[in-house]
């Protein structure tokens, strides 16, 4: 059983998320609570991550709250929450119109504080009616860098990018009915007119 020490606070990982070049990051629990844990490889970019949550948190995009943090171990620890992110829910079927809804809310605020988040549905989870954003990153908004007009836009539906990033992730794909292009377009445009 691996565990992470956090000042006097015993963590235990249950398990690994997801592992990147900078980071990994586990499911854990400490007094019979569900976290999340990521741990930094570098001082550098684990200050990054301190930074880039304190800039979309001001600028009003729902995030998984920071509960405990290690500046000396490199390591933030996260709520969890029970939900699945919106590329799980995509591999269940079509996504919701309160997905949609909730996801154009999100993008108002990020459109206003001109941040733009990586926007394919493994990095957002619907949490009641509110779209939260799962990773930190994020990078200034430029003037060709909208949402409704990015690649990222048609991955929330089940054409080819949608069912080509499920496929990437390892999700069956056998039982999913696949759009049309013009199927994919309509709703692109049905659901940005109808939310933006």
């Amino acid at each position: 059983m691996q565990e992470i020490w956090i000042k006097t606070k015993r963590f235990v990982i249950e398990d690994t998320k997801a592992v990147h070049p900078d980071h990994s990051t586990y499911t854990c629990s400490w007094s019979n609570r569900p976290y999340l844990i990521r741990t930094f490889n570098d001082a550098e970019s684990y200050q990054q991550a301190i930074a880039d949550y304190k800039v979309l948190k001001r600028a009003g995009i729902n995030m998984a709250k920071v509960c405990f943090h290690d500046d000396t171990q490199h390591v933030i620890v996260f709520d969890l929450f029970p939900e699945d992110d919106c590329l799980t829910d995509l591999s269940k079927g079509p996504l919701s119109d309160l997905h949609f809804q909730s996801l154009f809310a999100l993008y108002r605020f990020a459109r206003f504080a001109k941040v733009s988040l990586d926007w394919e549905p493994q990095n957002f989870m619907l949490r009641g009616t509110q779209m939260f954003y799962l990773p930190t990153k994020w990078s200034p908004m430029k003037q060709d860098d909208r949402f409704e007009t990015s690649v990222a836009y048609r991955t929330w539906f089940l054409g080819k990018e949608g069912i080509g990033l499920l496929k990437k992730k390892g999700y069956d794909v056998s039982a999913l009915k696949m759009m049309s292009e013009p199927e994919v377009n309509k709703a692109l445009t049905l659901m940005a007119v109808r939310y933006w």
